[in-house]
């Protein structure tokens, strides 16, 4: 339905733009939120994109620009008259123009950064010096900030001068002389007092602020977690730098989840769309991993090859190993997506490793006991004989307690060195635990079929 949607408003553009009716064009597009706009800007060639741009309004086409790619921002920006390129830079919000700064070729940036104005130069080449997957590198510069001294009559005047380009309204942000983080309160508290009431009266003390160089994805668990909408920022002296909206969150949390899936599922995480990739980045991304885990597989191979005397012997031992390593792999895997997920939502840290490590043990036996009795059932109806069928019994409990706590663990003794924990995904556990689980069946096998 939505493509529907989107067919006949681009057939209502297209018809408009051919009739050349721009007065209506403009009222149509002005009735449209900037996100669809972008959608359906790039489905237009170049001529007609830029006198969309050109024909909505000014605030409306700069937020439009913000839901594009940097490359298609850039071009759109450097293909517009200098003075419409000046008008949109000066309505971007400076954290978004700081972002397609960085993002494009140094001389793009420098055409780019020529025709900001430049009152908000300054503040852009701050942003410019925060890490792009930091706090600092994610705020916005577009708040309102008070005295603490200062009347709420003089809050609502300083509100009404700079209050049309914050993105942040909800908040205002009490600093001292020093520009330290002071206190906060409310625009709606500000409205219900009395004109003469100082801002240090109404203003709460209690801030919870976020440093700039603190890493994005912790910011965002910040936020979520007070439920608030903006968070202050502040620097090493406790000075207010910026503050993060809740729409930066949203977008922080879709590109953090993005990469976790991505490495779960044992790729590098991508740094465009998946149709935006090229051939040769799709390949690059996957190809490591690949050669990782075919490595990690040689070892399977290597054992098998060291007790092949003993497959000889008992062949029936060769028709029970895909069910043995595939059951540990799959218990590992549980294990580790439950675990790492629990590391993103902050419900577990290093210091719940015992913990942890006590639980998989519990659950590791009792899925194994279960699993032990059917896989006991079945390998001896299949093998046909008592021995074997034990043997894979004993081998499934041992591997799914053992799969269970390695699962469980390596994420976290992986993030207590820096490594992010969604690389010890399905694919690298189900490696590890093959050979593993290998090693134990055989160990058992020789144990109660006295081969070897």
């Amino acid at each position: 339905m939505k493509h529907l949607v989107n067919g006949s408003l681009k057939q209502a553009i297209q018809d408009l733009l051919v009739a050349a009716d721009d007065e209506k064009l403009m009222e149509f597009l002005n009735e449209l939120q900037p996100f669809d706009i972008a959608t359906l800007l790039v489905e237009f060639e170049e001529p007609d994109q830029l006198k969309i741009l050109r024909l909505s309004d000014p605030d409306i086409a700069a937020e439009t620009l913000e839901h594009l790619d940097y490359d298609e921002q850039y071009r759109l920006l450097d293909h517009s008259p200098d003075n419409v390129t000046r008008d949109l830079l000066a309505r971007m919000s400076d954290d978004a123009v700081a972002d397609l700064v960085m993002a494009i070729h140094p001389r793009q940036a420098q055409e780019i950064l020529r025709r900001v104005p430049k009152e908000d130069l300054a503040g852009i080449k701050q942003l410019m010096t925060y890490p792009p997957d930091s706090a600092g590198g994610i705020m916005s510069l577009d708040y309102i900030a008070v005295r603490e001294d200062w009347s709420v009559n003089r809050v609502i005047n300083h509100f009404r001068k700079v209050g049309g380009k914050a993105t942040v309204t909800s908040y205002v942000y009490v600093v001292d002389q020093q520009g330290r983080l002071a206190g906060v309160t409310s625009l709606k508290e500000v409205l219900l007092s009395d004109p003469d009431t100082l801002v240090s009266d109404i203003m709460y003390t209690k801030i919870v602020s976020v440093p700039a160089d603190t890493h994005q994805e912790e910011a965002a668990k910040l936020l979520s977690h007070y439920d608030f909408v903006a968070l202050p920022v502040t620097d090493n002296s406790g000075r207010l730098v910026g503050v993060i909206a809740v729409d930066d969150i949203l977008d922080v949390i879709e590109e953090e989840d993005t990469e976790d899936i991505h490495r779960l599922g044992g790729s590098l995480p991508l740094d465009e769309p998946y149709m935006s990739s090229s051939l040769f980045d799709l390949i690059r991304k996957r190809i490591g991993w690949l050669l990782v885990l075919f490595v990690g597989q040689g070892f399977t191979g290597n054992i098998m090859k060291n007790y092949e005397g003993m497959l000889a012997q008992i062949v029936a031992l060769t028709f029970f190993i895909p069910l043995l390593t595939d059951t540990g792999g799959n218990s590992g895997s549980q294990a580790s997506t439950l675990v790492i997920r629990a590391m993103a939502l902050g419900e577990v840290t290093l210091k719940d490793l015992g913990r942890i490590l006590w639980k998989e043990l519990r659950i590791g036996a009792t899925l194994g006991l279960v699993m032990g009795t059917v896989g006991f059932i079945f390998s001896w109806v299949v093998g046909g004989s008592q021995a074997v069928a034990l043997t894979v019994a004993i081998t499934l409990v041992v591997v799914l307690v053992v799969s269970s706590t390695i699962g469980a663990v390596l994420p976290l003794i992986g993030g207590c060195f820096g490594v992010d924990p969604a690389v010890f995904s399905a694919p690298l556990i189900t490696t590890i635990v093959d050979t593993t689980g290998l090693i134990i069946y055989f160990a058992v096998a020789s144990k109660i079929l006295r081969l070897g």
